[in-house]
């Protein structure tokens, strides 16, 4: 059944009257839209209560229209007696500690008095009894709600007004932005590595400072995202950078729905959509982001005079990077429990179940044989010396819990060489992660499928043949296709044993 336009149904069930006050109402009431919880969670309880609601201030704008055309003062009297049409049988009275009362003489007149209360509600909560009250010195503060009374016995206040039930309080009327991204960086902290955690932290503070960090988060609307976006192309940033920041976002409103602090239809987010990659853009992000190395750069960078600059784990680093094309941060990462026997294959596991581990995404968690070359050159044997020392990492002098990952140092020590080394290129740039891609291009160049590479190198194939191989891939497979990665450098026989 469709919602009603004057119902709101908030997260938590509850229906809410939501009404736009004419122009009249809105300078009288000081405030353009009347929202009141309803305190029902059936739509046609709540379509009942509405409509009273709905004709109630329609006769208050009719009062109030009649009252402006004839040019009389507002009071309150008045206005109990038109809502009833039954004549000034009772008498508003304001005490000097805020509360009111309604003196009512015999029991007929305190059954008027009883429905205009309950029709006008307690008007110490409409602008102009407020500003009345500060006039006259009046407390706003006091809880005492309008009770009645009569020259006969003084009534229970539970006769004269129903005790005050209290409103379901919606989360996203209370939440903060500020509070919420405290909770959701807490709640991230324990999966999320150091460095992106303060990525993602600058992002929505960031918007946050934009949109106002004491506004409520149920009010991030699609609009006031926008506007955030507009205001980061103009600060020139790229459109990969924005796009960044947008996820990160995106992946806040996710969790602040989650909390119940916000809500929006499943898959309609408000803060995707903003930004699109256009063909031009995808060209220069290619264009400008990493490359392969080609053969000659190969000779450079390994030739024994050259890679002798770099420390001995640094180089071990390297070569691994040559042919695993894995990401830094899972080279740098590599614990000796990671390598072991399957299928009576060496191989080595690239997981983020070790303390100080961390992937990118399940795609990367994987198990995949150790390169022949890598055996050759002493690697299996320096994890066995390793063990027999008491080490527990491939790599022992590396501290862990970096702030750019396990992988920092690595990333940084071959940056630097690379730069010594290699000129550097027209376009694009050369790192670490070029390995990655040269390690991909050259088993694509020799016939490899795709499923197999996605496999060995830990990447996401968007076909719906990849769940046929993907992770699951047979060792034995990937060993024949990772031996056809050829070089034209080669590493010494146990160099690193």
């Amino acid at each position: 059944m469709r919602i009603p336009h004057y119902l709101i149904k908030a997260p938590s069930g509850v229906f809410h009257f939501r009404r736009r006050m004419p122009s009249a109402l809105s300078r009288l009431l000081g405030r353009a839209v009347i929202k009141k919880s309803l305190q029902t969670r059936d739509m046609g309880r709540a379509r009942d209560l509405a409509l009273d609601l709905w004709r109630a201030y329609d006769e208050l704008h009719a009062h109030v229209r009649m009252q402006g055309m004839a040019g009389d003062e507002w009071d309150i009297d008045a206005l109990a007696a038109s809502l009833k049409k039954k004549g000034k049988r009772y008498r508003l009275k304001a005490n000097p500690d805020g509360s009111f009362e309604v003196e009512a003489n015999g029991a007929e007149d305190h059954a008027h008095a009883k429905d205009m209360v309950e029709s006008i509600g307690d008007m110490r909560k409409e602008a102009i009894v407020q500003a009345w009250m500060r006039e006259q010195g009046f407390s706003l503060d006091s809880p005492t709600p309008l009770v009645a009374t009569q020259n006969m016995p003084m009534p229970s206040q539970s006769q004269v007004l129903p005790p005050p039930v209290p409103a379901p309080v919606e989360p996203q009327a209370i939440e903060r932005i500020d509070r919420a991204i405290d909770g959701w960086l807490a709640d991230i902290a324990s999966g999320t590595i150091p460095k992106t955690l303060v990525i993602k932290r600058l992002a929505i503070t960031e918007f946050g400072k934009f949109f106002g960090m004491k506004r409520s988060v149920h009010e991030a609307t699609r609009v006031e995202i926008g506007k955030w976006v507009s205001q980061l192309r103009a600060q020139g940033l790229a459109t990969p950078t924005v796009v960044n920041k947008l996820s990160y976002l995106k992946g806040f409103l996710e969790w602040c729905k989650g909390k119940g602090f916000i809500d929006f239809p499943r898959n309609d987010s408000p803060a995707s959509g903003h930004v699109v990659y256009k063909a031009r853009e995808k060209r220069l992000r290619k264009k400008h982001g990493f490359k392969a190395f080609n053969d000659a750069q190969l000779k450079l960078l390994f030739a024994p005079q050259n890679i002798k600059r770099l420390s001995s784990e640094a180089r071990l680093g390297t070569w691994m990077g040559l042919y695993m094309g894995a990401r830094v941060s899972e080279v740098g990462q590599l614990a000796l429990v990671d390598f072991s026997e399957v299928e009576g294959i060496s191989c080595l596991r690239v997981t983020n179940e070790g303390d100080g581990q961390s992937t990118k995404n399940d795609f990367s968690n994987r198990t995949i044989p150790v390169h022949p070359e890598l055996i050759r050159m002493g690697l299996l044997k320096r994890v066995e010396r390793l063990r027999k020392m008491g080490e527990t990492r491939l790599f022992p002098k590396v501290g862990k819990g970096a702030i750019n990952g396990s992988g920092d140092w690595l990333s940084k020590a071959f940056a630097r060489y690379v730069g010594l080394v290699l000129p550097k290129p027209d376009t694009g740039k050369l790192g670490f992660h070029s390995f990655r891609k040269t390690v991909i291009q050259t088993l694509q160049a020799a016939g490899v499928t795709a499923e197999l590479r996605a496999a060995y190198a830990g990447h996401e194939l968007d076909d719906e043949h990849h769940s046929s191989y993907g992770m699951d891939a047979p060792k034995p497979q990937i060993l024949d296709a990772i031996k056809k990665l050829s070089y034209p450098v080669a590493p010494e026989a146990d160099v690193f044993a």
